[in-house]
């Protein structure tokens, strides 16, 4: 399942992808959705786009990350060269990343031992942190706000408000999806209990807006779906653990069961070898191994031969 951050950048681009494709690409204009899924490969992209750029068509590829991966590089190579082959058009790809860490490093450069260069990939970086909020503000389209608090000077107040205040009013239908997702980005940024307490109460004020918008609902699915397979996790954990518990409880008293069984056809061997073969039948009916043992005991200091047959009888359910 993907997480909150993947999709609340999923949803931005999905609200007005000509807004995300132009400040990609500038001059590029946006078509289509592509499955991200490549064929015979389990390999996903966040997002693949048909776009047309100087009359013709390419796809744009997208990839959120928001920590280090160090295979990031050759994993945008990978997925850059098979979506080219599958869909027989230029890729572009693009890492955006959307908190402060170590990013990956373009061109991605494959070399042989001998240091000849074998491959060599470009790709987009984008360091959201690094920024500067007022001019991605001045040149942004409504569908890109959200990202505003990224940015960075974008953990303010201030710039909250100004997003909020540039999406309203709600006239247009992708207001209310943007604000949510709005929400979401700043609720990622904003982790002081004070800062927290403050976004909370802000965008309450717009109450019904955001939980009529898809991007919520989708997001409530989301943490429904997580609770239910948590609770069917821990389910099956606990289901695992008690099965093992009973298994180890169910182990000890077969052990014990046998011993008492080894014990008395050992002693009664002993003792009185005429009745070894009663001992035999009954060990091999009795499943108690606190009745064995109670008749081991007494057999041990049973007096004379009939005394032990009479025990054994007693012990054996056809005598009864």
């Amino acid at each position: 399942m993907a997480g909150i951050w993947d999709s609340a950048m999923k949803n931005l681009i999905s609200v007005d992808p000509q807004d995300f494709v132009s400040w990609l690409i500038p001059g590029g204009r946006f078509i289509r959705e592509l499955t991200p899924h490549l064929k015979r490969r389990h390999i996903d992209a966040d997002g693949l786009y048909d776009i047309i750029i100087n009359e013709r068509h390419a796809l744009l590829h997208v990839e959120f990350q928001k920590k280090a991966e160090t295979d990031m590089a050759a994993r945008l190579w990978e997925y850059n060269t098979r979506a080219t082959r599958q869909n027989k058009q230029s890729v572009r790809s693009f890492v955006i990343y959307l908190k402060k860490c170590k990013c990956a490093e373009s061109p991605f450069l494959q070399m042989f031992p001998d240091g000849r260069e074998i491959h060599r990939f470009n790709f987009d970086v984008i360091k959201l942190w690094e920024l500067p909020t007022e001019g991605l503000k001045q040149a942004a389209q409504p569908g890109l706000l959200p990202l505003l608090t990224l940015t960075k000077e974008g953990a303010r107040r201030e710039v909250v408000d100004d997003i909020i205040d540039k999406l309203l009013p709600l006239e247009e239908e992708p207001g209310s999806e943007l604000l949510y997702i709005a929400y979401t980005l700043a609720a990622l940024v904003f982790t002081s209990e004070q800062d927290r307490a403050w976004l909370k109460r802000r965008f309450e004020m717009l109450g019904d807006i955001l939980e009529d918008s898809w991007a919520h609902q989708e997001f409530m699915q989301k943490m429904r779906d997580k609770g239910l397979e948590q609770g069917l996790q821990q389910g099956r954990e606990q289901g695992r653990e008690q099965g093992l518990q009973q298994g180890r409880e169910q182990g000890l008293e077969q052990g014990r069961l046998e011993e008492q069984r080894e014990m008395l056809v050992e002693i009664v061997k002993a003792r009185f070898p005429d009745c070894v073969a009663l001992a035999q039948e009954v060990v091999r009916v009795v499943d108690n191994p606190d009745a064995l043992r109670h008749v081991n005991i007494k057999i041990s200091i049973a007096r004379s031969e009939d005394e032990a047959r009479r025990l054994l009888l007693k012990m054996h359910p056809e005598s009864n």
